[in-house]
């Protein structure tokens, strides 16, 4: 994780992070207290408190290329389209709304504009495409308990 935060691609970043937290995973599987030291300061960045404050300031410190966390896009798109009306109460258009949409929109596609030098793994790219026995929820709560099966009370 702390690669791909050194990449900006904190959209990878924040799914990587998202998967280690999952109670089923958490709890089968023992980190060493280094690993323990980075999940937490992965934590700092990826928490939603104040509107992911950490990592709204990491988003913009950071230089393209880069990839955003799609989630946070999304939410601050919807707010700002349905969240501010098209016209204002005399009936003339909302040009603060439009002129806040073009500036979010424009952050989105100059964060795009430089390319990552990153050579492709044929290995890596085959391996992630054929990366077809996911599990849902459930399924992967079922695993853990075969893995590490609750202590039972009495």
């Amino acid at each position: 994780m702390e690669h791909l935060i050194k990449l900006n691609n904190f959209s990878s970043a924040f799914a990587l992070f998202a998967a280690l937290v999952k109670t089923a995973v958490k709890r089968v599987v023992s980190l060493s207290s280094k690993q323990e030291k980075k999940l937490d300061a992965s934590q700092t960045l990826m928490d939603s408190s104040e509107s992911y404050k950490s990592l709204r300031s990491a988003l913009k410190s950071a230089t393209p290329p880069l990839i955003a966390y799609l989630g946070l896009c999304v939410a601050d798109l919807t707010f700002l389209i349905h969240g501010n009306p098209d016209t204002l109460e005399s009936g003339e258009v909302n040009f603060t709304k439009r002129h806040l949409t073009y500036t979010f929109m424009n952050v989105v596609r100059t964060s795009q504009a430089v390319p990552y030098n990153i050579a492709p793994r044929d290995d890596i790219i085959c391996f992630l495409n054929n990366f077809n026995d996911h599990m849902t929820e459930e399924e992967m709560w079922q695993r853990s308990e075969q893995i590490k099966p609750r202590k039972r009370r009495n």
